[in-house]
């Protein structure tokens, strides 16, 4: 089973269908938050529909052998990382974050992707993962600075929230920019 400390009484799980009712509560907690940014974070509101959500993490990690991880802190779900179905031909995938408001400003997002992007690229040897980020989610974009994302360019009208078509900003990280940028410096 993944578990990985983040240090300050954070640690990352993996989600599965049994944490269902605290990831709703979770996202009742965070609704106008998430809601904000994620889709799913103003139309999750039963325990079934988190379960089914959560389902869909279960069935990448089986799949593929990459986890959806919720972060922990001090016992209580204030986050997460998920992947998308990894793309064979190329070995790439793509990764999402989320996180509490109550809980920024501590760094556990860069923490908890950083350590999923040394799985995906160490363990599971990926060549790419990609990320999107809307336009104006400013926490979202900085976090894919600080890890070395490289940004791509923009997707003109690449998603929809709440109902409105909105711009996207494209990241990738290759391998090895991901294992130069972690080698010990001597």
């Amino acid at each position: 089973m993944f578990k990985h400390d983040l240090g300050d009484g954070a640690e990352l799980r993996v989600l599965e269908a049994r944490h269902a009712a605290e990831f709703l509560h979770f996202v009742d907690e965070n609704r106008a938050f998430l809601g904000r940014w994620l889709r799913w974070g103003e139309e999750i509101t039963t325990v079934a529909e988190a379960e089914t959500f959560l389902q869909r993490g279960v069935k990448v990690y089986v799949e593929d052998g990459l986890p959806w991880v919720g972060i922990w802190r001090e016992g209580k779900m204030v986050g997460g990382v998920l992947f998308f179905p990894v793309e064979a031909r190329i070995a790439a995938t793509e990764v999402g974050y989320w996180l509490g408001e109550g809980a920024t400003g501590r760094g556990l997002v860069t923490r908890a992707v950083s350590a999923m992007l040394d799985y995906a690229f160490g363990t599971l040897g990926l060549h790419r993962v990609a990320l999107l980020a809307e336009v104006g989610n400013e926490k979202s974009l900085a976090v894919a600075r600080r890890l070395g994302f490289t940004e791509e360019g923009l997707k003109r009208a690449g998603g929809v929230n709440r109902g409105q078509y909105v711009d996207l900003v494209a990241f990738s990280l290759l391998a090895e920019e991901w294992a130069a940028r972690s080698a010990p410096t001597s």
